[in-house]
């Protein structure tokens, strides 16, 4: 009896720990939290020594990336011998009064953080108090060949002319940089190139100091602008059944093509006819069907909208085109028709088993998502074999949006079509899906956007035979695409490349950091790590500064640097 008894305890007590263990599995499993901070200079600006043995010390506190001064800011400041503490004024500028010894000082300023800004620690050392403090500012304006940079140097309110060295990077990195010399009080040209070309550039001027007056920095920060330029290729008649092609290219202000442009055709009235994007050589193809214009002489441009802000839009010269007259059908299509109805339905079953096993595969990808790169886009429903056989006569088009990682419905989501001066904007519900009706007809401009995903553009024709009802757009995070870019510069430091798809974001940052990275992969993995796991809905404005880190750490692997 007692036996049977210490085995029902036993029992008990196992299950009891088993339970126990379960539930505290998820808390050990549970990934850390990674809170992103923004970054901020802090810069020393002068040093003075007064007259009862103690010195003024002044300096900023600003955003890196953009060069705004950051108000009411604690920052604490050392002299060797005593300590002090100061307020930021609105501007980001600072002054205390600290004590001090004789002769030269090491002067260390620390501003400890705040909510969303990360802590900061700058020393300068073996400061001379007796030289003459130099007030310097910087700033910049952009000219149609770079920008012009004005310096201006004044000790005690007298304007002096120095040497100084004025240092262009990205906003958001230390590297790649250009140093330029010049004297304080004249403007100082620098070319395009000269200026790592267009973005947002920071500009540092600095004076080292002298024996009379002490060194002295300065940041703003600047948008290089560029124009663009199109040209295309319109062809002189075409007939009036056939597809009307124009081809061209979309270039920069120093003769560079420009990638991942949308171009648009116009007609006559400013009507869409059709769009593209152009490639990586700045070259594009767009095509529409000629019918759309009538017969006749038509003028006709090509409309270039860049993405990035730092690029204009433009438009190319007028290209003339003649459309024929429209040609009756003869007997033959009529009787190719009816062979056409059997292919039809022969093509209908066959596309009928193409979609399951399409389906198979989507299924297959859903399961592993981190095998590939996530891809997203624009898909028509597939309509019965009976509406392909009516005229196109659907004003309409809906559908629904969804993340294309985890084929989630996205709702708040906005679709927006453009046709000339119309426009139409409709939100998406719950369940992701939205709606248009009455539409005129036309070649619509359609794009697709939400908050943290890369949006998607492409074109609807009005009328349709079904093919726009039950329609699907899928829109890829920004974090996964950043991620994606990633994979082209760190698969190379993996144990084995089929890691990529099974170690998590977290596990891959961590090991490349590990393996000491060169600056450029090092630059793009901070910038990786703050946009994959900050807290803050992610951007796709980001994407651009995260293909060229990445193509910049490529070419750094390339020129032989070890990884």
């Amino acid at each position: 009896m007692c036996y049977h008894r210490f085995v029902v305890r036993a029992c008990v007590l196992v299950v009891a720990a088993a339970l126990l263990a379960i539930a505290a599995a998820p808390a050990a499993a549970r990934a850390p939290t990674v809170t992103i901070r923004a970054r901020a200079d802090l810069v020393l600006g002068s040093v003075r020594r007064t007259d009862d043995g103690q010195v003024v010390v002044r300096g900023t506190l600003r955003d890196r990336s953009s060069a705004t001064g950051l108000g009411g800011q604690s920052i604490r400041i050392t002299t060797g011998t005593g300590t002090g503490d100061a307020i930021t004024r609105p501007d980001g500028s600072f002054e205390a009064t600290v004590p001090a010894g004789p002769g030269t000082i090491d002067v260390g300023l620390a501003f400890a953080g705040s909510d969303g800004i990360d802590q900061v620690v700058t020393t300068v050392d073996a400061v001379d108090p007796s030289r003459a403090p130099i007030d310097l500012t910087v700033g910049a304006s952009v000219t149609p060949t770079g920008i012009l940079v004005t310096v201006t140097t004044t000790t005690d309110g007298v304007s002096l002319p120095l040497p100084v060295t004025i240092r262009i990077t990205p906003t958001d990195a230390d590297e790649p940089h250009r140093d330029t010399t010049g004297m304080s009080g004249q403007s100082i040209a620098i070319k395009r190139a000269d200026a790592l070309g267009p973005g947002a550039r920071r500009i540092t001027a600095r004076f080292a100091g002298d024996a009379g007056h002490a060194a002295a920095t300065s940041t703003t920060v600047i948008q290089l602008t560029s124009d663009t330029t199109v040209k295309a290729t319109v062809p002189s008649t075409v007939d009036h059944d056939s597809t009307l092609r124009v081809g061209g290219t979309v270039t920069d202000a120093d003769g560079h093509g420009v990638a991942k442009v949308t171009v648009t055709l116009l007609g006559d009235d400013k009507r869409r006819l059709g769009s593209a994007e152009t490639g990586d050589d700045g070259r594009f193809k767009v095509s529409a069907e000629a019918s759309l214009l009538g017969p006749g002489r038509h003028g006709l441009v090509v409309l270039a909208e860049p993405r990035e802000a730092w690029l204009r839009a433009s438009q190319s010269t007028v290209g003339f085109v003649t459309v024929g007259a429209p040609r009756p059908a003869p007997i033959a299509i009529t009787i190719a028709a009816f062979a056409a109805t059997a292919l039809t339905a022969i093509g209908f079953i066959w596309a009928r088993r193409r979609r399951d096993r399409r389906a198979t595969e989507e299924a297959t990808r859903e399961a592993a998502p981190g095998h590939a790169a996530p891809v997203g886009g624009f898909e028509a429903a597939r309509p019965s074999l009976v509406s392909t056989l009516r005229r196109a006569a659907d004003h309409g088009f809906a559908g629904a949006v969804r993340e294309s990682v985890r084929t989630r419905p996205l709702a708040g989501a906005t679709v927006t079509l453009t046709l000339g001066a119309a426009g139409h904007t409709a939100t998406t519900s719950d369940d992701g899906r939205f709606a248009f009706e009455a539409l005129a007809a036309g070649e619509w401009s359609a794009r697709v956007a939400a908050a943290g995903h890369v949006s998607e553009r492409f074109t609807v024709t009005i009328p349709h035979r079904g093919e726009l009802r039950g329609a699907r757009v899928d829109l890829v995070p920004v974090r996964e695409r950043a991620f994606a870019i990633y994979r082209s510069a760190a698969l190379p430091l993996l144990p084995r490349p089929e890691l990529w798809g099974i170690w998590s974001p977290r596990q891959i940052v961590d090991h490349v950091r590990t393996r000491r990275p060169p600056p450029a992969l090092a630059a793009l993995t901070s910038a990786i790590e703050e946009l994959y796991f900050s807290g803050r809905v992610a951007d796709e404005s980001t994407l651009p500064a995260i293909e060229s880190k990445a193509t910049a750490a490529i070419a750094e692997r390339t020129a032989g640097v070890a990884v």
